[in-house]
């Protein structure tokens, strides 16, 4: 009986080693993640000013009546590119860091609703809404991943950022020029005390990755990038000066297609 016993002991301990060593075997290590992603970035409305007032001098002759603008300024549609690394302690959850080139180029428009008789305003308005500007806008973040069926051939995951943008284009500054005039021929409408502007970001995004091989997978993204932007609330009393603005949260939708290089640690050796 004594040798029984201790032979079912002996069983019961090697099948407990057994299932130990499978599952350390099939579990998931801890994992390092580099992603490099393509972007393209969904445009949207940033401000519309319908009554700005103007009254600008001519080179001679008497003063000219006021005329009256209609103002607007659009978020292009771009393409972007990110860059990021995840770490992986367990399974589900990772952390993330991420660098997000976005671009936050601006469409202007202007049109002359009310004609005061000025060429040179004219001339101004129509330069303006011909403009185009592009722009860098870099979003820094960091966050989490949750990620389901990791060691499957596709994984979809969720994940949330917090983080700031910065930007080198003002989102306020209006100017144009005039063909025509004898002297300045640049005219600012609109002006900005501050061309480089530092404001919160934040990221919800919905994806999977597909595996290619052991060390790649690629990646894919649809998310909602929520960027706070300034915005023109209301016509200015004169021209040259700050118009009323605050700071507007817009979410821009984007597609990310990437690719993950994927380090993984091992018993006893590292990445």
């Amino acid at each position: 009986m004594r040798i029984r016993g201790a032979i079912a002991v002996a069983a019961l301990l090697l099948a407990t080693q057994a299932v130990s060593a499978a599952a350390q075997a099939t579990g998931d290590r801890a994992r390092l993640v580099f992603t490099v992603s393509g972007a393209y970035v969904d445009g949207k409305g940033l401000w519309t000013v319908p009554n700005q007032s103007f009254q600008v001098s001519e080179a001679s002759g008497p003063p000219l009546n006021p005329s009256t603008l209609v103002l607007g300024r659009n978020i292009q549609n771009t393409l972007g590119a990110a860059l990021s690394g995840t770490y992986y302690p367990g399974a589900k959850v990772g952390l993330t860091a991420e660098a997000f080139l976005m671009g936050l180029g601006y469409d202007d428009a202007c049109r002359v609703t009310v004609d005061g008789g000025s060429v040179r305003l004219a001339e101004v308005c129509a330069d303006i809404d011909d403009q185009k500007k592009s722009a860098a806008a870099v979003a820094v973040s960091v966050g989490g991943v949750f990620r389901l069926a990791s060691r499957e051939f596709i994984s979809p995951f969720a994940r949330a950022s917090a983080g700031v943008l910065f930007m080198n284009q003002s989102s306020i500054l209006t100017q144009g020029e005039s063909s025509t005039s004898q002297g300045d021929a640049l005219l600012i409408l609109y002006d900005d005390d501050a061309r480089t502007r530092v404001r919160p970001a934040f990221g919800l995004g919905l994806g999977a990755t597909m595996m290619l091989s052991r060390g790649y997978h690629l990646r894919w993204e649809v998310r909602d990038n929520i960027v706070g932007v300034e915005q023109v609330t209301g016509p200015a009393q004169q021209v040259i000066q700050i118009p009323p603005h605050e700071t507007a949260y817009k979410h821009l939708f984007s597609v990310f297609i990437g690719l993950d290089v994927i380090l993984e640690r091992q018993r006893g050796r590292r990445y």
